[in-house]
């Protein structure tokens, strides 16, 4: 239209005749071009290395386009879409411009780096064709082409914490702190008078001759709880830096606590909640397989949701009433009274109960710097949030319910002095 504008003013039969065609050609160019293209021969597809990940580790995302028909495609475009909040562009390119021919097949690839743990999707993959001149497109999004991705935490985290729940490493940070009963067990525990009854396998004969009566040994054997962690994992949760949320750290406390746990013998359940919707259970076990299976449980878990925690608690107890040791993780950020009313629902089943709370100002400024005026409201949200806290604390106080507030540098030296303190005064059985 412009050339043609031009034409007429100023008198030019060229650049009428040009712009003529210009319209003559886009005008027939797009029922050639709808005839002849048919985009559902373009096959395009992802193909992943893995899809289960570490935090650092990376993701290399391959996509294949096939044409399949006999016409060529002079000008595509195959885009694969990802989150860059979630996920960070390391190597190559996540899109390719180019042409392809009939039975042929292009391939690309690219590598990403996960930013944060959790459960995403990567795509939908997109398809642009265009003709020859670029004046006609038409634009596709591929079914069915969203992958999950499962991204763990950092490697170097899992092997901390398996370092950390080793026994040598208890014995060394923590002392040798067990709850044993006598019995049968495979460690000694020491020597008496023999008593109608006692099998005579645990008869001493030495030390019965020595002392001209009957001596027996006793074992003992060091007695297994059920630890069952229960965290918050509603949207409050989320606050902090996306690397390192109240959530983030209370993922890591709940790994840390099953892994020491299991290194005991103990069975560990899960429970996170938030509202209806967001309730999820997994059953306490034991063995080496489990901390993996909690793993793989935590790792698809979203901080999203309000707080509900009664009927969270309602359905906790539903799914399990045998008497444990309940450490609860929770910003507690819900009014005081249906925080009581939701660990009282825990009360009757006798269950030893801890309660860690990650004091949301120490977490959201962590690493921060901040201004004289960020500062200053930073401590205005402390003294109200330490308020609620301590309401909170006296109405549990009051139940027996030990409340510790802690920050981002004591969060898992607290979870694991509780535990070891718990287990050392044989409570929970």
């Amino acid at each position: 239209m412009f050339f043609l504008t031009a034409g007429f003013a100023f008198v030019n039969y060229f650049l009428i005749y040009f712009a003529v065609l210009l319209l003559f050609s886009t005008i027939i160019s797009l029922p050639i071009f709808y005839y002849k293209m048919n985009i559902e021969e373009l096959k395009v597809h992802r193909e992943l290395e893995k899809e289960k990940v570490f935090k650092d580790d990376f993701v290399h995302v391959k996509v294949v386009v096939e044409n399949i028909g006999r016409n060529s495609f002079d000008f595509i475009e195959i885009r694969d879409n990802y989150n860059p909040q979630l996920f960070r562009l390391i190597l190559g390119e996540n899109f390719i411009s180019t042409r392809i021919g009939p039975k042929a097949t292009i391939k690309f690839s690219y590598v990403l780096e996960p930013k944060v743990r959790g459960e995403y999707a990567l795509g939908p993959l997109s398809t642009i064709v265009k003709d020859r001149l670029g004046f006609n497109s038409v634009e596709r999004i591929v079914p069915d082409s969203v992958t999950d991705i499962l991204v763990y935490p950092p490697y170097e985290d899992i092997k901390r914490i398996e370092i950390l729940g080793s026994k040598r490493s208890l014995q060394l940070n923590y002392g040798i702190q067990r709850s044993k009963q006598k019995g049968l067990g495979s460690e000694f525990y020491g020597m008496r008078k023999y008593v109608f009854g006692d099998q005579f396998r645990l008869i001493d004969w030495k030390a019965s001759a020595r002392s001209q009566t009957l001596i027996v040994k006793e074992f003992e054997t060091e007695r297994d709880v059920t630890v069952m962690i229960i965290v918050d994992s509603s949207d409050t949760m989320a606050g902090g830096a996306i690397e390192n949320t109240k959530f983030e750290y209370a993922i890591r406390a709940c790994m840390l606590l099953t892994k020491v746990a299991l290194t005991r013998r103990d069975n560990v359940g899960v429970f996170t909640f938030s509202d209806k919707k967001n309730l999820n259970f997994l059953k306490p076990d034991s063995g080496e397989d489990h901390f993996y299976q909690v793993l793989d449980f935590v790792a698809r878990v979203k901080p999203q949701g309000k707080c509900k925690m009664i009927e969270a608690m309602d359905h906790f107890i539903k799914r399990f009433q045998k008497r444990s040791l309940v450490f609860i993780i929770s910003d507690l950020e819900a009014n005081p009274k249906d925080i009581t009313q939701a660990i009282k629902k825990l009360v009757p089943f006798n269950h030893t109960i801890i309660i860690i709370n990650p004091f949301s100002p120490w977490f959201e400024i962590h690493e921060i710097d901040l201004s004289s005026t960020d500062k200053a409201l930073a401590e205005a949200i402390s003294e109200e949030m330490l308020e609620h806290i301590l309401t909170v604390k006296q109405d549990l106080r009051n139940l027996g319910i030990s409340l510790i507030t802690c920050g981002p540098d004591d969060m898992m030296n607290q979870v694991l002095s509780n535990y070891m303190e718990a287990k050392k005064k044989g409570r929970a059985y």
